[in-house]
This record gives structure tokens, C-alpha cells and sequence, in this order.
């Protein structure tokens, strides 16, 4: 049998998955490059770049970034070839982020990719696999999509686009049909044309100065950015400082 491998956008959904019948070693991407600098030559530079930035606006140590954070993006590095890797990634911006720079990682092994959607809602489905049940991870490994050579273009271009902040690009990008990446017109649409920064902004002005309330409403008209507790509070932060100023 082929080695098997899940990796999945975060813990949370590593651990439920570890309480299913799937199959598999679990590695974790634990980055947000939907936020912070991304242009290196190389990877070593890249994780410095990325190391200092977390150090910056999450306080979190550069000596933690790369033990819990580049450990696991070597893990995919060191996959060998003949495995199958299965990609749990939700359809919102955050995680086709970080899903375009995985399959970066992949791109010139000789192993079958597949991708991994979670159950589609009709109101939640920005919710993506948080609100899905043992039994419904199990029926999206069943339907899982193999990428084509076709998709693993457009996600390397998807990632040299978004790294770059070659807007132009990115939009003829989101323009291609695959398989593999669902929502992707409306994905690069809402990244092109919705500053969060000012949608957190007006809601302030409208005398909405609580975060929880803010993150609240963030999260239920803005959930195609996919962006948790930390992103929002550094948008909010920054504004209340320069209010304060």
C-alpha cells in the first residue's frame, strides 16, 4: 500500500481527523500567509522573513516558528514519492493560501495529490470543516479530487501571483475552471476589492468598538477571508492605536 499522508489547514482538524477510520500521518500547516511579507529568493530567507513577522504581530518566538511551524512544512518536503496526500483545505482566502504555497512544496514529486472539500452548507459554508462531523469527514475523503497536471499549474501560478501581490494576474487567474479549487473567481474578487481594514474601520465609526462583537460580525459577512481571532485583533489593534494618536 501507498504511504498516505493528510495534511491539514491547522490542529483542530488534524486531531478530529485522528478520531475517524482515516488513514494516514497528519502534518500540520500552521502559517497565515494570507497576511504578512512572502517575497525571498529561497526558502531559508522565507522562513526568516516569515519568522520575524510572526515575532512582529503575534509575539510569538522565531526559535517557536520554526519548531512547530517549518518542521512541519520539511515533513512535506521529505514526502516520498509513490505516496498519495490527501490536502483538507477550506474554500475561503486563508486557507487557498496557505494551500497554494503546500502544493508549491509538492510540485516536483512524483506522488498523487488530491484534494479534500469539506461538506458543502447552504448559510455556513465559509465555516468549512468546523462544522463537520466524524462521519461527514469521512464521506469527503470519499469524494476527494485528484489534481491534474493542469491544477498543479494554476495553484503554483495561483501562489507566484498572490506572493508577488501581482493583482493583475491573480484575477485572469480566478478565471480558470478546476476541479480542485472551488469559489476561486469569488475568493480572488473579495481579496481584490474588500479591504477588511475598512469594513473593521465603518463598524467602529457605527459605535461597534468590542472586539468579540466585531469578530462576530467579521466573521458573518466577511467569512470568505477565512480569517481568525488573531488576524481581526491585529486589523483592530492597529486601529485603535491610531485613533489613540
Amino acid at each position: 500500500m501507498n504511504n498516505i499522508l493528510n495534511i491539514t489547514n491547522g490542529d483542530y482538524l488534524a486531531d478530529q481527523l485522528k478520531e475517524t477510520s482515516i488513514e494516514g500521518e497528519m502534518i500540520m500547516c500552521r502559517e497565515a500567509l494570507v497576511t504578512g511579507p512572502l517575497q525571498a529568493d529561497n526558502l531559508e530567507d522565507f522562513w526568516k522573513i516569515r519568522s520575524e513577522f510572526i515575532l512582529k504581530d503575534y509575539k510569538a518566538s522565531q526559535n517557536s516558528y520554526y519548531k512547530k511551524v517549518v518542521s512541519e512544512f520539511e515533513k512535506i518536503m521529505q514526502i516520498a514519492d509513490g505516496s498519495e496526500v490527501n490536502l483538507w483545505f477550506e474554500d475561503d482566502l486563508f486557507c487557498q493560501v496557505n494551500l497554494w504555497f503546500c502544493v508549491s512544496l509538492l510540485q516536483h514529486k512524483d506522488i498523487k495529490i488530491y484534494r479534500i472539500f469539506p461538506k458543502k452548507g447552504k448559510e455556513d459554508h465559509w465555516k468549512g470543516f468546523s462544522v463537520s462531523k466524524n462521519s461527514d469527514l469521512e464521506d469527503a475523503l470519499q469524494s476527494r479530487v485528484l489534481f491534474q497536471e493542469k491544477d498543479i499549474k494554476l495553484a503554483l501560478n495561483l501562489w507566484k501571483a498572490y506572493q508577488n501581490n501581482d493583482r493583475e494576474s491573480l484575477k485572469k487567474l480566478s478565471e480558470n475552471q478546476s476541479d480542485c479549487f472551488h469559489y476561486l473567481d469569488e475568493v480572488i474578487d473579495a481579496y481584490l476589492h474588500t479591504d477588511p481594514e475598512v469594513f473593521i474601520k465603518n463598524l467602529m465609526e457605527k459605535g461597534i468598538t468590542d472586539f468579540n462583537d466585531i469578530f462576530e460580525k467579521f466573521r458573518d459577512e466577511l467569512g470568505i477571508f477565512g480569517f481568525g481571532d488573531l488576524q481581526v485583533k491585529t486589523f483592530y489593534d492597529k486601529i485603535v492605536a491610531e485613533k489613540q494618536n
